[in-house]
């Protein structure tokens, strides 16, 4: 056997077209990657990018934004190249008829076309009503769990088993306290501890891609406005992320000849290749959902990248102001004690969709500040 480098070694890993998991969408798929765009001119690395095996992803967003259906979507594409999928329901059942479209109408890259029936036999479905239900399945694996051939496994609404297990409005004084019992909700940061390492040994032991696909809640920062950040937001669990993606949606996209856009989404990465970004340098890709899944929109040439966001808009009380040297009974016309800009109106954001455009979370925030997330509702869209 000859002897090959580290290096040549690390390059032909890095190279090898089966270490990740293509999302269609290659802005996005080279993010994932932590590469610049603007700085990648091989097609080799535009080919090899995307969810990466062997680590757990998360991704997080409002209800509606198209979290499920990019789950499908990756999910058929894995079908496609005759290798199995496992998905994981935690709230409702994924929707079959959404799921056969999108199977049907994504492009095939097996050398030899694979029927619907053929496609889903390799789709293993499990619906885990509770968390313990959930870590008996993915914690004490078997020989015939994962399948054979196993590429990728995605949870559905993880964050639902969390909320039912640990609830946000539950008052501690609603019943009395003994001494020496301990609080229910102290568990809760040992046991996603315990998760995120069993998610990490399996990816890692069996090279699977985990996708988790979680909600998120709306965070009131004062001065700053409101956000949006993920439901679970504990340091043991950010850390054992490979990657993490935020998606969100644009009510005001307009594309090259001015043309208004409707259903666009974006997907910004916040965390690639074990990576944390910093605020402001995560790379935006853009998508609209159609019958095959998602498909990537070209954004217009004023911003290549970045979406039109409103800002978190914080309006300061304005104060009436007095002249250091005004002098008294002045006979001056001018209006007395108000500053120019008290009559000027504020200007008016390019779109009103509340708190959904403010996609950065604050650094050190503790999850039990959180408040409650924004309803179940899941987003399958009937097109």
């Amino acid at each position: 056997m000859p002897t090959v480098s580290a290096a040549q070694a690390l390059q032909d890993l890095e190279s090898s077209p089966t270490r990740c998991i293509s999302t269609g969408l290659s802005l996005l798929d080279l993010a994932l990657q932590n590469k610049d765009p603007l700085q990648v001119s091989t097609s080799v690395d535009h080919n090899h990018g995307g969810i990466p095996r062997g680590k757990v992803t998360e991704i997080y967003g409002p209800p509606g934004v198209g979290k499920t259906t990019l789950g499908m979507h990756l999910a058929a594409r894995v079908l496609h190249q005759n290798e199995n999928v496992v998905w994981v329901d935690a709230s409702h059942p994924i929707s079959g008829p959404r799921f056969s479209q999108i199977l049907q109408e994504s492009p095939s890259t097996s050398p030899e076309p694979l029927n619907n029936d053929t496609l889903l036999s390799n789709f293993n479905h499990f619906t885990t009503p509770t968390l313990s239900h959930l870590l008996a399945l993915l914690t004490y694996t078997t020989q015939n769990f994962p399948p054979e051939n196993t590429s990728l496994i995605i949870i559905d609404s993880f964050s639902t088993l969390i909320d039912s297990a640990f609830p946000r409005n539950a008052v501690s004084t609603s019943t009395p306290k003994k001494p020496g019992v301990p609080n229910p909700s102290s568990r809760k940061f040992p046991l996603l501890q315990y998760l995120i390492n069993a998610l990490q040994k399996l990816a890692t032991t069996r090279n699977i891609a985990i996708i988790i696909l979680t909600q998120c809640v709306t965070k009131m920062r004062p001065g700053l406005g409101a956000a949006l950040i993920p439901s679970i937001s504990a340091t043991s669990w950010e850390q054992g992320l490979g990657c993490r993606v935020a998606l969100f949606r644009d009510w005001g996209w307009d594309d090259d000849e001015g043309n208004k856009v409707d259903g666009v989404r974006f997907a910004q990465v916040i965390k690639a290749n074990g990576t944390t970004l910093s605020e402001g340098k995560g790379i935006f890709s853009a998508f609209v959902i159609r019958k095959a899944g998602v498909s990537p929109i070209t954004p217009n040439r004023g911003s290549p990248l970045l979406p039109r966001l409103a800002p978190a808009i914080a309006l300061p009380t304005q104060k009436r102001k007095r002249s250091e040297f005004e002098i008294p009974d002045s006979e001056d016309d001018e209006d007395y004690g108000w500053a120019e800009e008290d009559e000027e109106l504020p200007p008016m954001p390019p779109q009103w969709q509340g708190s959904e455009d403010v996609l950065a979370p604050p650094q050190g925030d503790s999850e039990d500040e959180l408040p409650p997330p924004q309803g179940d509702s899941e987003d399958e869209l009937a097109l």
